[in-house]
């Protein structure tokens, strides 16, 4: 299991506009992480399991609530970018869209992401390791004859 914190991210050209603007567009990219069935907050904490993504919104430093989950099968990959002094965690899920979220150096999201996608990949390959149940026919076959 590990962990981490993470924020949505607003653009650099908010700065700009001030704190109002960076509100805004931190707002919007998590609207738009939650349409792509990612349970995003503004501040998180993300956990990995054995089994899946566990999120956690961000109350205060002591307090937490579960937000939602990410099943393994519902992702592709997660990486550590970085870009600046922040690093940014990126997920890629399985429909193909990618969602980002500015991290902490000191919470070392790599290790994170390394543990996550080993857990994933754990997951995904014992899931193909199970064989499909017997095929039932369609049709029973007469009974024996007596």
């Amino acid at each position: 299991m590990a962990a981490t914190r993470a924020a949505t991210e607003g653009s650099a050209l908010g700065i700009l506009g001030g704190v109002a603007l960076i509100l805004a567009l931190s707002a919007e990219h998590r609207s738009r992480a939650n349409a792509q069935g990612f349970p995003a907050s503004m501040n998180m904490i993300l956990a990995v399991t054995d089994r899946r993504l566990l999120v956690f919104q961000a109350r205060s430093l002591r307090r937490a609530r579960f937000r939602g989950e990410v099943a393994f099968d519902q992702l592709r990959d997660i990486s550590v970018q970085r870009r600046g002094l922040s690093p940014r965690l990126r997920f890629e899920l399985a429909s193909g869209a990618e969602v980002r979220f500015t991290t902490y150096r000191t919470d070392h999201p790599e290790a994170f992401a390394e543990a996550a996608n080993r857990a994933r990949r754990a997951r995904v390959e014992s899931s193909l390791a199970v064989p499909p149940p017997p095929a039932i026919p369609a049709v029973l076959p007469p009974p024996p004859p007596r």
